[in-house]
């Protein structure tokens, strides 16, 4: 009995082992036949400077800005018009209830201001949300084309920003902080699809029909 317990311990010993050595085998096996990823990368930097779309976004908003300031300018002109007449009033309660009545439309168009800033501040975020959408899109495209798994964006040579005014933070630090956030220290130029990208955009702002990513909704 005993020797019969010997035996089996040693033959499931033996698979045991056999297992092993087999699933190794067929690790290293994959391990070598498995391919390395195409990766190409490209400099945003360059890409938001170039492309159409960019300058049309903020074409845009430029206008947009421009009509809110016009109407914030006309609407405070009209008001200190009414003020500057209601000078000119001899009846102490008539000019103290005009004063009164734009002392409240200046509480209003301020009120409208804030709110049209803080919609005017929501579009521009919307719009440069969708503007990255469009470029993940067009690179994800261009890829495929290429032959490529992953594009990075590569930021190694990005300058550094220093802001002096910055009180919370001394510019050795800002340094730092933005070190630390880089991710791509080297890209081979031979793999950089940054001039083929933003070709590949201005190219479909050109067409008529070109699909644009949509603007994510908030």
């Amino acid at each position: 009995m005993e020797k019969r317990i010997r035996k089996t311990s040693f033959i499931v010993a033996v698979l045991i082992a056999a297992t092993c050595v087999a699933g190794s085998a067929a690790y290293t096996v994959g391990r070598l036949s498995a391919q390395p990823s195409a990766v190409a990368n490209v400099d945003i930097r360059r890409i938001l400077d170039k492309i159409q779309q960019r300058g049309e976004m903020e074409i845009e908003l430029t206008q947009m800005a421009n009509r809110f300031e016009l109407e914030l300018k006309t609407r405070k002109e009209q008001i200190e018009v009414r003020a500057r007449e209601s000078d000119a009033i001899t009846d102490p309660q008539e000019r103290g209830s005009l004063r009164d009545g734009l002392a409240l439309e200046q509480l209003e168009l301020k009120e409208w201001a804030t709110t049209k800033q803080m919609e005017t501040d929501r579009e521009q975020a919307l719009r440069w949300e969708g503007l990255y959408r469009t470029i993940v899109s067009e690179a994800e495209k261009l890829a495929q084309s290429e032959g490529y798994q992953y594009v990075l964006v590569y930021d190694g040579t990005a300058d550094f920003q220093r802001d002096r005014r910055n009180q919370q933070m001394s510019l050795t630090q800002q340094v730092v902080e933005q070190i630390s956030r880089r991710r791509v220290l080297y890209a081979a130029k031979a793999d950089d699809l940054t001039e083929k990208l933003i070709l590949r955009m201005n190219n479909a702002r050109a067409t008529p029909t070109a699909a644009v990513a949509p603007i994510a909704k908030p």
